[in-house]
């Protein structure tokens, strides 16, 4: 739901500022959806290097890479109403991107350390207690080290890239504007 919200809001705030194209609807659709395979993709890849496994653990996936969208949504919105029409750009803009991205990332420390980092007391005996306790420690001393660079590092390149929707606009005028070079 998110996800079709940015795309529409985006496309809509590009239309309030007379730069509206058909294809930015597009690009700014393809690009959502390419941050979101790509960022799944990831996660799937380092969990499967980190050797976690769980059932259910890509539908949760899904729907923590969804809330970045909120954030975002919340940016375009606010540093609307507070610069006037001008973009995500100025101190308001990046004042309420900095809040909404913080909140989003302290959100996906906390809930995302319950799939990634699962209770060592429910572990098994079966090892003799120093060996698996230095390979327990390791390994949950490196998936903290991912939760927190995929929390703070990538939700903050992900969201600025969402959040500068300026960029899909002029993409679609250089575009243009090869094509009318090419056919002139």
């Amino acid at each position: 739901m998110a996800i079709v919200t940015y795309i529409l809001l985006s496309t809509l705030l590009a239309g309030l500022r007379g730069q509206f194209h058909p294809e930015v609807m597009g690009l700014t659709a393809t690009t959502a959806f390419g941050v979101l395979a790509v960022e799944i993709g990831l996660i799937k890849l380092v969990t499967y290097l980190l050797s976690i496994s769980n059932d259910s653990q890509l539908l949760d996936l899904v729907a923590y890479s969804g809330y970045k969208f909120v954030g975002v949504i919340v940016t375009l919105v606010g540093a609307e109403i507070l610069n006037g029409g001008q973009g995500t750009g100025g101190w308001a803009g990046w004042t309420v991107f900095g809040y909404t991205f913080m909140a989003n990332a302290f959100f996906l420390l906390r809930s995302l350390k319950y799939v990634l980092l699962p209770d060592p007391s429910a572990s098994s005996t079966s090892h003799p207690a120093g060996m698996h306790h230095t390979s327990a420690r390791s390994q949950r001393t490196r998936r903290t080290q991912f939760l927190f660079l995929y929390s703070y590092v990538v939700q903050l390149m992900l969201m600025l890239l969402l959040s500068r929707q300026d960029g899909s606009v002029r993409q679609v005028r250089t575009a243009k504007a090869a094509v009318g070079k090419v056919a002139g």
